[in-house]
């Protein structure tokens, strides 16, 4: 009963929020982030209390004929650390988000809609089958289209939404089929039974890639990764809930949860690898111009997820859930962070337009740095940790080509992320900023306390999971720390050298040799246009060929022929009856001496 607690309290409190927002007259305001807030840290103490035993709650749920599909919720230890994540760092957002939102109108609405998301990702992670599994999938992506779009009178803010919804749906098509695969073979779709069933290796094969398929959309990957960068058109509590902690986690958690099907498709870790590989790559490389200081922050986040794939892919599982760890903490402290610094410049999000923060906003300043340093990869703060674990993993599997992909793209990593502190915090540039009040800058504090802390849970985890033998520390990891440390040094520096403000020559140079590159890193390679240019232009003249033949002339066309005919079939009436009295009293006397006539000749 804990455990169902532990995960319907969100919800609850999202119905409270919901029918506060519709029937209340005069609401305070703080009361709904209040409300929220507590009924998710009330999880997190649930959480923390029950963690890493195995806890079972389980209510009839669906019965149809000889099938049965009982509605388990199933708490272990891989769900714990997501839960303990979900709830702890959710919590932190919650508190900032009272304060962010306490002047937004529909406050209420917002924490109705951000308990509902934390509530969905809780059924999620807890689900027991599949099918329960899967309403929390699509429960985050719900709730994710209402909060990026929750400022919906700005279309860009709608579109960006809707953008969101649309991707993800495609690629729930893949967890669909998946489900149906499993199901026609196993005739179940338990998680414990199918990790334990005997299936065929084609059977594996065809249900995993569809559900990796289905983990691309989720956790935007490549081809389906363009809606996450519009994502933070949202309000950055929503940014950092989204993009740090719940949804993009979602599909790294399905793959590590089915780690047994998985393994069992070996020629999909490849496929994974890659993905992954060639995901962190190409999002680093467009976070390298981009001037506004969440979308720096948003296409960061894919390339970290791009890393947690490359970790699957090569089977290092637990290196994958330590960086999801580790990354929800750094992550969630720069989007908050980020947020502190937007409330600061009066909701400017250009950087280029800050400077000087860094005594104007002191203590953002301090916690950002904790979580720049975490992200860049610098010992021994917990970024470090957990991208070394996955770049060892990568290195010792034999894919050397991924390893030296990794360490480009580790390197980029520091360099923009460097490019970002500069040109927001240092600098001599006169701003009017403000810092945030402390309702803002706790959770701050917490966070960056985690950012370079979090290192000491590498073991823990290791050691909870333990999906595989634990390998010694060895003089070749040593090794390879020692490299990754350095490449990171080596993107810090290169963006001190090239972000000071006497080498504004150097950058004008760089800026008119290689303009044609930089303007193509700034459209994201373009990707989005090239899909409207391939996929949605010619679907639209599509629909409008369907609609004009079907729509306008087949269906409307039909409508208005039976109009016309009624209309016409009137007009020869109205010919008979015109509407004087002296024709319709003729016309009943003629009538009636018809009947008459009719009447004698049937008697004759």
């Amino acid at each position: 009963m804990q455990l169902a607690f532990l995960c319907f309290l969100p919800f609850l409190a999202s119905i409270f929020n919901g029918f506060w927002y519709l029937f209340a007259k005069k609401p305070w305001k703080m009361a709904a982030g209040v409300v929220s807030t507590l009924a998710l840290f009330t999880s997190f103490c649930l959480a923390s209390a029950l963690a890493f035993h195995d806890v079972t709650f389980s209510l009839p749920w669906i019965a149809t004929g000889s099938f049965e599909l009982p509605f388990v919720l199933r708490l272990d230890h891989l769900s714990s650390i997501f839960v303990l994540v979900i709830t702890g760092v959710g919590t932190l957002i919650h508190i900032y988000a009272t304060v962010y939102m306490a002047h937004d109108s529909g406050i209420q609405k917002f924490f109705a809609y951000l308990s509902l998301f934390c509530g969905s990702m809780l059924v999620l992670v807890l689900g027991g089958s599949l099918p329960i599994l899967f309403c929390g999938w699509e429960g985050v992506g719900l709730c994710s289209y209402l909060l990026i779009s929750f400022w919906f009178d700005d279309s860009e803010k709608a579109k960006a939404g809707a953008k969101a919804f649309i991707v993800n749906r495609i690629g729930d098509v893949g967890f669909l089929l998946g489900m149906f695969v499993l199901f026609q073979a196993c005739g179940s779709l338990d998680i414990e039974t199918l990790t334990h069933a005997q299936l065929s290796p084609t059977t594996v094969l065809i249900a995993c890639s569809l559900l990796f398929f289905a983990c691309t959309g989720k956790s935007a990957q490549i081809p389906l990764y363009i809606w996450l960068p519009d994502a933070m058109a949202g309000p950055t509590p929503v940014s950092a809930l989204i993009h740090a902690a719940t949804m993009v986690t979602s599909g790294v958690y399905l793959v590590t949860r089915l780690h047994v099907l998985f393994d069992a498709a070996e020629s999909l870790h490849i496929v994974m690898a890659t993905v992954g590989g060639v995901t962190a790559f190409v999002a680093a490389t467009i976070a390298l111009v981009q001037d506004d200081i969440k979308k720096v922050l948003a296409y960061s986040t894919v390339s970290q997820l791009g890393y947690l794939f490359l970790a699957c892919g090569v089977g290092a599982y637990e290196a994958a859930v330590f960086h999801v760890v580790t990354h929800a903490f750094f992550k969630a402290l720069l989007f908050l962070a980020a947020g502190s610094v937007i409330h600061g410049m009066d909701g400017e999000q250009n950087m280029w337009k800050m400077g000087g923060l860094k005594k104007a906003m002191p203590v953002t300043f301090a916690t950002f740095t904790l979580g720049w340093l975490a992200i860049c990869g610098i010992p021994p703060f917990s970024g470090f940790f957990s991208k070394d674990e996955i770049l060892f993993h990568t290195f010792t599997s034999g894919h050397t080509g991924l390893w030296a992909l990794g360490l480009v793209t580790a390197c980029m990593t520091a360099f923009y992320m460097t490019r970002l502190y500069i040109v927001t915090f240092l600098g001599t540039k006169h701003t009017h900023a403000h810092e945030s009040s402390w309702g803002m800058l706790a959770p701050l504090c917490v966070l960056a306390c985690l950012s370079a802390l979090g290192g000491i849970f590498g073991h823990m985890i290791s050691h909870t999971l333990a999906f595989h033998a634990e390998a010694e520390s060895s003089q070749l990891e040593w090794i390879l720390m020692l490299v990754s440390a350095c490449i990171a040094g080596l993107g810090i520096a290169l963006a001190f050298f090239m972000y000071d403000e006497s080498r504004q020559p150097i950058r004008a140079r760089i800026q008119k040799q290689y303009g044609w590159l930089s303007t193509a890193l700034a459209h994201a390679w373009y990707v989005d246009e090239a899909i409207d240019l391939v996929l949605l232009k010619p679907l639209r003249q599509i629909y409008g060929f369907v609609w004009r033949t079907i729509d306008v002339l087949c269906i409307d066309g039909f409508i208005m022929l039976l109009a016309s005919g009624g209309r016409a079939s009137g007009d020869v009436l109205r010919l008979i009856q015109p509407g004087f009295l002296h024709i319709s009293i003729a016309c009943m006397v003629m009538g009636a001496f018809f009947i008459m006539g009719y009447m004698v000749y049937g008697q004759l």
